[in-house]
């Protein structure tokens, strides 16, 4: 008999991280994008809640429509590491310290996200 693996669910973090700018853009209007490919797939289960990063509408409508891997991957991000230290930050007594977010995350993705400004303002 096969046993299914538990994921991690939690509402309050999943607001906590929409409520964060957008790890591309720093948009502050975000939605928590799960990350798909974080996880092996399980039949009608989403991966875990602490794979996800904040997304704004935009770069959250273009990842669905390049395709997760392909979207990271031309960017050069690697997700799941950023959801971690998101998570990680969330247990932290830093989760309301902007400052302390965008030090060890935000400061992290700028220098790859500006090389690939043509991609990212480009929608298809």
């Amino acid at each position: 008999m096969f046993q299914k693996s538990k994921r991690y669910r939690s509402d309050k973090y999943l607001k906590w991280v929409a409520s964060k700018p957008c790890i591309l853009c720093y948009y502050d209007c975000c939605q928590a994008h799960h990350i798909t490919i974080a996880e092996p797939k399980a039949m009608g289960m989403k991966v875990s809640d602490y794979y996800t990063v904040p997304l704004c509408y935009t770069h959250h409508h273009q990842l669905h429509m390049t395709g997760e891997a392909k979207f990271w991957t031309k960017i050069g991000i690697n997700p799941k590491f950023y959801a971690l230290l998101l998570y990680c930050i969330y247990n932290s007594d830093n989760k309301e310290d902007d400052r302390y977010l965008w030090n060890t995350v935000h400061k992290k993705v700028l220098h790859k996200v500006q090389k690939h400004l043509d991609f990212l303002l480009h929608l298809k």
